[in-house]
């Protein structure tokens, strides 16, 4: 299963903050679009500090971006106003808000004064958005401008991604099931039995989040916003020739990978395993494999079967 992308939301504790700092001028005595004209810095326009209302939003518009929100539609709207803490776009009768964490090419400015003659210099212009977050109760629309550019990129690699490709990418998460690879505004999976040859436990033994990678794409599944992957199939497969490495009477020494309740897998090279029933365990009488072998323990066993189509191989340990 398989993720997109989605740059953080602000949270509650961002949204206070920008309150607490008169980030929106207070609402006026009346319910309507306000425009104010004073206090502003020098060099910045007069519709720098605009600001929407509860009532003043029509309900269908507001339907209408949850749709938008829900489709990950890219819309084109224009920067009509400004504050320190980002950009206010025109959305039918609803003023929409873009961080400046969310905007592209935008310089640090530490400065509020330099930072809003920046913003305000923007007025008029029209960025490419998505709706990231809507709150009707507050008024809040917050659209981002990351967020669209990477729903473009993330089309375009799910009109021409193939099975069989290689693709870079960035680990960004893992989970018990495996790992998940951001490939270019995608986010695939790569299942925990994907990651090596080897037997893993846990994806964390193989990568780690921020680790940069080389992946083969195993499926594509663009309607569900799928794509599986693989970090083993780009590496030799340990099965292949494993017939002409061991024969049956040969006797071997490997290490106990896994104990279960009919028998013992023993690891012969990196990425191949044999099982050892536990018929094959010892001459003594036992109730559970784990009174005769331990994980991690050192044995030597004897080859009895090798099935190399399969991935099999069948061992002994009473015989040796």
């Amino acid at each position: 299963m398989a993720y997109e992308s989605v740059p953080p939301r602000p949270d509650e504790e961002y949204w206070q903050a920008l309150l607490s700092q008169g980030e929106f001028p207070p609402p006026p005595s009346r319910r309507r679009l306000m425009r104010r004209r004073t206090s502003r810095p020098p060099g910045t326009r007069s519709r720098e500090y605009l600001a929407v209302f509860p009532g003043t939003e029509k309900e269908e518009d507001w339907a209408r971006a949850e749709e938008d929100m829900a489709q990950h539609r890219v819309l084109e709207l224009e920067i009509i106003g400004c504050n320190k803490g980002g950009v206010l776009v025109g959305y039918h009768s609803i003023i929409g808000f873009v961080p400046t964490s969310h905007m592209l090419n935008l310089p640090r400015l530490p400065e509020i004064e330099e930072r809003l003659r920046v913003l305000s210099s923007k007025i008029g212009e029209k960025l490419r958005l998505r709706i990231i977050e809507i709150d009707r109760s507050r008024g809040r629309l917050i659209l981002s401008e990351r967020a669209a550019l990477e729903d473009e990129r993330a089309l375009q690699l799910w009109a021409t991604v193939q099975p069989g490709d290689v693709l870079e990418g960035k680990v960004t998460r893992l989970e018990r099931y495996g790992a998940f690879v951001d490939v270019g505004g995608v986010e695939g999976l790569v299942h925990v039995s994907e990651l090596s040859w080897a037997r893993v436990s846990h994806p964390g033994d193989v990568v780690q989040p921020g680790d940069h990678v080389r992946v083969y794409v195993l499926a594509v599944k663009p309607n569900e916003r799928k794509i599986a992957l693989s970090l083993k199939r780009l590496q030799p497969d340990p099965w292949n020739g494993v017939s002409e490495r061991f024969h049956p009477g040969d006797v071997v020494t490997g290490v106990v990978t896994h104990v279960a309740s009919f028998g013992a897998f023993v690891q012969l090279e990196e990425g191949v395993e044999g099982l050892v029933h536990r018929s094959e365990l010892s001459s003594e009488p036992f109730h559970d494999p784990g009174e005769v072998v331990v994980v991690g323990q050192a044995v030597k066993v004897r080859v009895l079967h090798v099935d190399e189509p399969n991935r099999r191989i069948a061992l002994s340990l009473r015989e040796v």
